[in-house]
């Protein structure tokens, strides 16, 4: 609307249109006659304690003008922009209604054909609900039910249904709103002296199974002997039901297509059994750390062509309800474990002891300790109780490896899991963690040495080469003691020096007392001499010490 000579959006008032178009022709008819010229200006003037709106036109003859109160008409008189100005309006009125699209279809070429048209409507996605029966053998029996919703004011009146099972990407585009690419503005450079000019461096490009379901604990409702006419321990399982539907694979999805035509009811919904399926599975027990319970589970095999849809599974024991489970998406020649209830007759007491850190193995090499400590845990499951098989979860943590233990049946990123079918005796689970450090034999003391040497599993080699590198250390400390007797001795002589030297200041150098600091002095200063040479050659013995240590300890491969 911007672009336009005439901008009638925001729905103005006539003075503030008239104002966006100064300078346009128009023609003005009022009580006072028809008057036409170009808009010079719009104003407000008070006459007569009234504010009246004054539209000043200008012509050859000047400005008339025209109180717009009275005003009958006005028109542009260039028939273009009024015919811009009609057009604008209805492109405002377009605008409003952003969802309504023009479609036309050409069906060019001769003769009669019949023509098919459909269109796709939106209609709210199905949902599966299930039922999981169990036999007296623990065998299960799936049966399906499609949850269709019309949501709509019109009932479907035996429509044909079909229910596709599949998670394809969906998403929608706007295919009507014109586009276009803005050019980007460049201004003309002017040509500059090159300078100084440096490139970076560069470098080649370089090229489970889970459980979903509520673990409250809900009651399990027994009906009283008399209700139903028979007595409790008897087996009872509600009769299959029959699937209203066939299933055939299309493409990469399952379609269920209901056999008969299907009534709904506007705002309504219907239930339509589309699944039946014997023996998909057997039931089982399973233990979970995470709660530190055992529950009752059933493992599903999907060994049909169908793709069974997420949904809810109500589970039954024959005529008892079990408990509720979910039954995420499963694709032919798929597993999953599912858990509907705690389960009441089988328990798992977890008892886990913890060794403390400890060597396991060492190594030398190139002048490097290479040291490997582990630690040990032994995780013990005490099992009771009556169940065909038991799987044992186990938590798989970070740097933990098993070391002895039942071989493990299936591992995620975060567990381990055993199937049991016998627990007679405990379940050890035996792992070890560990821990790798390195540190410069040169770099040790005496005493750091003392701890390793004290390592009952050290091999000889390792514990002789250390006992050698402790005697080589130990010759180059006792050096190192000495040169540092020496050095005491130089800083006891030289204070004695300086005490002697100020003293010698202030007496008479013909005294008997300063004779005898200069022959003092003499004395020491050959001593100091003497302890010089001394620690000249320890110098010597101690470089050639550290040398020796330096190049046993390299020269070791253990």
């Amino acid at each position: 609307m911007g672009d336009l000579r005439v901008n009638p959006s925001g729905s103005p008032t006539l003075t503030d249109f008239l104002q966006r178009t100064q300078g346009e022709s128009v023609i003005v008819t009022s009580e006072a006659g028809i008057f036409n010229g170009r808009i010079f200006s719009v104003e407000k003037s008070q006459k007569e304690n009234q504010i009246h709106t004054i539209l000043n036109l200008m012509d050859n003859s000047g400005i008339k003008a025209i109180d717009i109160t009275n005003l009958k008409n006005l028109q542009f008189e260039d028939p273009d922009l009024q015919g811009e100005l009609v057009s604008a309006l209805g492109m405002i009125a377009r605008s409003r209604v952003k969802s309504i699209r023009t479609l036309k279809i050409s069906l060019k070429g001769d003769g009669e054909r019949r023509i098919r048209l459909s269109y796709i409507r939106a209609v709210p996605l199905w949902k599966t609900s299930y039922r999981l029966v169990l036999n007296e053998d623990g065998i299960p029996r799936l049966e399906g039910w499609a949850l269709v919703q019309n949501t709509g004011s019109q009932s479907w009146e035996n429509v044909k249904l079909g229910f596709v099972a599949g998670q394809p990407n969906a998403f929608t585009m706007d295919l009507s709103t014109p586009r276009y690419i803005t050019r980007q503005n460049i201004d003309i450079v002017s040509a500059t002296p090159i300078g100084p000019t440096s490139y970076a461096k560069a470098y080649p490009s370089g090229p489970s199974s889970s459980r979903s379901q509520s673990l409250a604990e809900a009651p399990s409702m027994a009906m009283d002997e008399g209700m139903y006419g028979y007595e409790l321990e008897d087996q009872y399982s509600p009769a299959p039901i029959s699937s209203q539907a066939s299933g055939i694979r299309s493409g990469n999805f399952y379609r269920y297509d209901v056999k008969l035509p299907v009534t709904v009811d506007a705002r309504s919904s219907a239930m339509i059994p589309i699944l039946t399926q014997e023996e998909v599975g057997k039931s089982l027990a399973v233990y979970d750390p995470s709660y530190d319970k055992v529950f009752k589970g059933v493992r599903l095999t999907n060994d049909t062509e169908a793709h069974w849809a997420a949904g809810p599974v109500s589970v039954l024991e024959g005529r008892y309800y079990g408990g509720d489970a979910m039954l995420p998406e499963m694709i032919p020649r798929n597993t999953w474990i599912l858990t509907y209830a705690v389960h009441g007759t089988l328990e798992v007491q977890k008892i886990q002891t913890v060794e403390s850190q400890r060597i396991s193995a060492l190594k030398i090499t190139d002048g490097i300790l290479y040291r490997i400590d582990k630690i040990l845990r032994e995780t013990t499951y005490r099992i009771e109780g009556d169940e065909d098989e038991l799987i044992l979860i186990h938590p798989r943590e970070s740097g933990w490896k098993i070391t002895g233990s039942p071989e493990v049946s299936e591992e995620t990123t975060g567990e381990y899991r055993f199937f049991l079918k016998g627990w007679n005796d405990p379940v050890a689970v035996a792992e070890e963690y560990i821990i790798s450090n390195q540190y410069s034999l040169n770099s040790f003391g005496i005493s750091q040495i003392a701890v390793y040497m004290e390592w009952k599993d050290i091999s000889p080699q390792i514990k002789r080469a250390l006992e050698k590198i402790t005697e080589l250390k130990q010759t180059a400390d006792d050096i190192r003691a000495e040169m540092n007797l020496f050095s005491n001795q130089i800083t006891r002589i030289e204070r004695d020096q300086n005490r002697m030297r100020e003293n010698m200041k202030v007496l008479d150098m013909e005294s008997d007392l300063f004779r005898q600091y200069v022959s003092q002095l003499e004395v020491q200063e050959g001593d100091l001499k003497e302890i010089s040479t001394q620690i000249k050659k320890r110098q010597t013995n101690l470089h050639t010490a550290d040398k020796t240590l330096k190049d046993y300890i390299i020269s070791l491969d253990l």
